[in-house]
């Protein structure tokens, strides 16, 4: 595993090198190389620090995106210095239980930004309201519509949904042919390719300005919460 790592690391090392190559006949750009390797096996730490470098990097533009994704319903200030992703299904009871916390949470803070992701990962049911969802939001009626799924305790039926989606004043018809759209199940795909990549099989998963909360807990979160409030003041100074 570390010779693979040495020689990945090395030929993101020499990669400019490659993108000149005209300027080295094969002799030389073997003896870069190297030359760039026996420095990486004498000195490891800047493996380390190379490795640590690009999991930073990785991270930091996978939070970009995870908070910036035009196409996810928010509540709060679009330039909140504070943002919460939280990954949910709707037919999750730790997530029925957030709703609480989330609700209070957009009404009294002014400085946070709350990003809901769906994430349907426990039902057919699931995936029916989730599209659901998805496909309502052009109607300007997502929070209501979210609540009321979030809030029902029942089997979420085709006829539940399309019962709690009209009693939000969203047009049903009009929903129902929207969730048949590619767009709806590629946004629905790419929110489970991003909680692969960050190891989630679970909900909810609340991510607080990059950091991560697993399931629901009030206490964690609100401290989490405290913490990057802290942080912004301490940054502002």
């Amino acid at each position: 595993m570390a010779r693979l790592i040495a020689f990945f690391l090395l030929a993101l090392f020499v990669a400019p090198v490659a993108a000149s190559a005209q300027q080295f006949n094969a002799q030389e750009q073997a003896e870069i190389r190297a030359i760039v390797r026996d420095y990486l096996v004498r000195n490891p730490d800047v493996l380390r620090e190379a490795l640590d470098a690009l999991a930073e990097r990785t991270e930091s533009e996978r939070w970009r995106r995870m908070r910036s994704d035009p196409r996810d319903f928010s509540l709060g200030p679009a330039n909140a210095p504070i943002v919460i992703v939280e990954f949910f299904d709707y037919r999750c009871a730790y997530c029925h239980a957030a709703l609480e916390w989330v609700s209070d949470v957009a009404r009294t803070r002014n400085d946070v930004r709350i990003v809901f992701k769906e994430f349907p990962i426990l039902s057919e049911e699931s995936m029916e309201a989730s599209r659901a969802a998805i496909a309502a939001m052009p109607q300007g009626r997502y929070w209501q519509f979210h609540r009321a799924l979030m809030s029902y305790r029942g089997e979420l039926t085709s006829e539940r949904i399309d019962r709690l989606a009209r009693e939000s004043g969203i047009d049903v018809p009009r929903m129902r042919r929207a969730m048949a759209n590619d767009d709806v199940t590629r946004l629905l795909e790419e929110n489970r390719a991003m909680a692969v990549e960050m190891g989630v099989n679970g909900t909810p998963l609340f991510v607080i300005n990059g950091e991560q909360v697993s399931g629901f807990n009030r206490e964690l979160l609100d401290a989490r919460l405290r913490e990057a409030t802290h942080e912004r003041r301490q940054a502002q100074r």
